[in-house]
């Protein structure tokens, strides 16, 4: 799909509804299935395989270049960065439901998030999420906190509308 203008109107959605929910609630929940609704164009739903060296990924709800998940779907499986890169490069907005505060007790979930971001930021991918506290609150304390400031800095710049005005670098246009 090639879009001819680099500005991406339906996004301004975003920018009005806000990229970065928290705390979790129901009425959050609603938020990012009505962002992606719109988002989509009311385009028809689908769960998109991705097939990344020879595995399958299943993405389970997905259409017009955006993918609506939950963090568990995401870093509670064993994923890497080639799963997050190919993620990136396929879809422009990714949605991401129920982000916990992460600590030393799920620091492999943490590790994958982190990796995660950085695919998405290094594609230019929209993220909207819900999170169950502010971007600096997520992973605060214990072993690792230190390596997340990195992340948490990012989430922050993602939501920015100079982040949401860049291009989506997506696996067609990487060189």
């Amino acid at each position: 799909l090639m879009l001819d203008s680099a500005t991406d109107y339906r996004l301004q959605n975003v920018r009005q509804s806000g990229a970065y929910h928290s705390p979790l609630d129901k009425k959050v929940d609603r938020t990012l299935i009505r962002l992606f609704e719109r988002l989509t164009s009311e385009a028809e739903e689908l769960e998109i395989p991705l097939v990344v060296n020879g595995r399958q990924l299943d993405i389970p709800m997905a259409a017009d270049g955006v993918a609506l998940v939950s963090f568990d779907d995401m870093c509670a499986k064993p994923l890497g960065a080639g799963d997050y890169l190919a993620i990136a490069g396929r879809f422009h907005t990714l949605i991401v439901r129920e982000i916990p505060t992460m600590g030393p007790q799920n620091r492999n979930e943490a590790k994958r998030f982190v990796t995660l971001i950085d695919a998405l930021y290094e594609h230019n991918v929209s993220l909207i999420c819900s999170a169950e506290a502010p971007a600096m609150e997520l992973y605060s304390t214990g072993d690792g906190s230190f390596e997340f400031e990195r992340t948490a800095s990012r989430l922050i710049e993602m939501q920015s509308e100079s982040y949401l005005a860049k291009a989506h670098k997506s696996q067609f246009t990487l060189a």
